[in-house]
């Protein structure tokens, strides 16, 4: 199925659309490709699928966003990733992991370096593709849905990675991939599972501010092109 440009793959349930995207990884990554992981609960059965099977060959896996503070705190997106035994695998297979903490920095500085890194990557290697996800309010990577009144961080128009100090809910302050980075990746596979999803999804796709429903990026053109939607709620 295809709407807007974006190819849509509806599954009957989040466990099916784990298998796709998984295979679908498994057909496009290489040695010449960089990965670039999400946070969240969404894509988190996949990357424990993808450690327990021991068969992905990729370059190197960097990450789309984070929430700041110190390495490793306990609601990090690394953390998760790291609780999947996936970074483990990567480890054993020689697979360089990119994370966004390191040292601990401020968060201005913290978003710099790691623009750095992205650049880098996408640079380096022959193609990018990312696995994402669309948070009940639609927002996507670490980029927050805004009312038109909300005072927001406006994004540098030149910068791939930018962060956020009033992201809403818990952990506000947020390192992430902007726009502009994300329309720098090749591929784009974003996961929508469960009926908490079902309005997201229908923001998503429909026409509007995409300051207020981040996840409307992926549907612009030279972004549409490139997504991969995998769905088990009617689109």
């Amino acid at each position: 199925m295809n709407k807007d440009g974006i190819e849509i793959i509806k599954v009957k349930n989040p466990q099916e659309g784990i298998e796709v995207c998984k295979q679908l990884l498994y057909e496009t990554v290489s040695k010449t490709s960089v990965l670039f992981l999400s946070g969240g609960t969404t894509p988190k059965m996949l990357y424990e699928i993808l450690a327990k099977d021991k068969k992905l060959k990729v370059g190197a896996v960097a990450m789309v966003d984070e929430r700041y503070g110190e390495k490793l705190h306990g609601g990090s997106n690394e953390l998760m990733i790291k609780n999947t035994h996936l970074l483990s695998y990567l480890q054993k297979s020689n697979t360089e992991f990119y994370p966004v903490l390191q040292k601990k920095e401020d968060i201005e500085s913290t978003a710099v370096q790691y623009d750095e890194t992205v650049r880098y990557l996408c640079n380096y290697f022959q193609k990018s593709i990312a696995v994402l996800g669309v948070g009940a309010d639609g927002h996507t990577v670490g980029i927050p849905a805004v009312s038109q009144n909300s005072k927001f961080k406006t994004q540098n128009g030149t910068d791939l990675v930018t962060s956020f100090d009033d992201f809403p809910g818990d952990f506000k302050q947020r390192i992430t991939l902007t726009f502009l980075g994300l329309s720098r990746l090749d591929k784009i596979i974003v996961l929508v599972f469960g009926k908490d999803k079902k309005r997201a999804l229908k923001l998503m796709l429909s026409s509007g501010s995409i300051a207020e429903i981040p996840a409307r990026c992926l549907t612009q053109k030279g972004m549409a092109e490139k997504t991969i939607l995998i769905t088990d709620q009617p689109v």
